[in-house]
């Protein structure tokens, strides 16, 4: 297992056909809890990226005994957030690009609470909407307005968080009693999901006012799920089909189109966007889970073959304005990895400079031509 994860490696592969990008720089996020894996869930414009290190300590019901809720810079240097909730156990999920982060952090008694972290690394915990001591922000806006969840009695109600983390609960569109916010624009948009009383799940819009309407059922599964939007209104998600999944981008109008299906076995989920309507998420093909980049046309990339195959089972979960993506996956065999692609991008010289070197070859040549007619005084020389 290589030990130094702040390990940069210049990979040369296609982009999608996106920008002008024709390959990425890998870099590995630092394992600042000492159990050789991370996991990377998000990045603002500015490189910095959130996610989690597993530890040696803490009262974890997972595979790992305990999580670090941290923040790596684009060069893959990680610092671990305050633990709010004192059980020695959090994650952060999101960062806008003031650098505040959101995320969560379990308290003594094993039940989570919603947390915002200040730029500076100073977490506090977000109100309790739902009475019951357990409650996820699970993303931000550019205003610092936080989306998530809180439980109630009977399930969860979605919840908008101000800055100063007073909670409002979203409108329960499908009546079902349970609900839960994943994503948030710069215009207060909210996307999540709300489950209808005859079952089943599907994705939903809120408006900035909180009035939820349901996106189209692609699939017609009546499960859905809107994971992400951007600024235009686009929305990514997935729509379940029988014992599979698609992975769709809907309109702002609500309207939904399922993105390729590069592995062409039915499996395919979107979980991040950006501005450019470039999509993040993961498709199954021969070779296992692949993280998967979709253009802004629903042409997809398997970056497995960007990551190399040294890794494996892997998926992105959120990508910038820049093109950076971020995600983790198996590397080496050991468990999961955050890593960061970041678009190395290749200059093309102006036409000027074209000239320019098109004249020094023309003019290479001709002294090589001068010199040959030299060497054999004066006659012609022959290749």
């Amino acid at each position: 297992m290589v030990q130094k994860y702040a390990l940069a490696l210049a990979i040369v592969a296609v982009a999608g056909g996106e920008a002008s990008a024709s390959g990425y720089k890998l870099t590995i996020l630092q394992d600042v809890g000492g159990q050789r894996a991370s996991e990377a869930f998000g990045i603002n414009d500015n490189g910095q990226i959130v996610g989690v290190s597993p530890t040696a300590i803490g009262n974890f019901p997972a595979t790992y005994p305990g999580v670090e809720a941290v923040l790596w810079s684009s060069a893959g240097t990680g610092t671990v957030l305050k633990d709010v909730g004192g059980n020695g156990n959090s994650f952060a999920i999101g960062i806008n690009n003031s650098g505040e982060i959101v995320g969560s952090s379990w308290t003594a008694y094993g039940s989570t609470e919603a947390v915002l972290w200040s730029s500076t690394g100073v977490g506090k915990a977000l109100q309790d909407i739902g009475g019951m001591s357990n409650s996820q922000a699970l993303g931000l806006n550019a205003s610092g307005q936080i989306v998530g969840y809180s439980a109630t009695v009977i399930g969860t109600d979605a919840v908008l968080w101000s800055s100063a983390g007073v909670g409002t609960v979203l409108q329960d569109v499908g009546g079902g009693g349970s609900s839960a916010a994943y994503g948030i624009n710069s215009s207060g948009k909210i996307v999540g999901t709300s489950s209808p009383p005859t079952g089943g799940v599907d994705a939903t819009l809120w408006s900035s006012t909180g009035v939820g309407t349901t996106l189209q059922d692609v699939a017609g599964q009546r499960y859905s799920v809107a994971r992400g939007i951007n600024d235009a209104g686009q929305i990514v998600g997935d729509a379940v089909t029988g014992s599979n999944s698609d992975a769709v981008i809907w309109s702002s109008a609500g309207t939904g189109t399922v993105l390729e299906d590069l592995g062409g076995l039915g499996f395919s989920q979107a979980i991040g966007i950006n501005a450019s309507g470039e999509v993040v998420g993961r498709t199954k093909t021969a070779s296992g889970l692949d993280a998967t980049l979709w253009s802004s046309t629903g042409v997809g990339t398997d970056l497995a073959n960007v990551l190399g195959g040294n890794w494996t089972d892997t998926i992105a979960y959120a990508i910038n304005d820049q093109g950076d993506i971020v995600g983790d996956g198996s590397y080496l065999g050991s468990f999961d990895t955050g890593f960061i692609l970041t678009p190395v991008t290749t200059a093309v010289p102006e036409p000027s400079t074209w000239a320019m070197i098109l004249v020094g070859f023309a003019g290479l040549g001709f002294m090589g031509y001068r010199r040959a007619l030299s060497r054999e005084g004066g006659a012609r020389a022959t290749t």
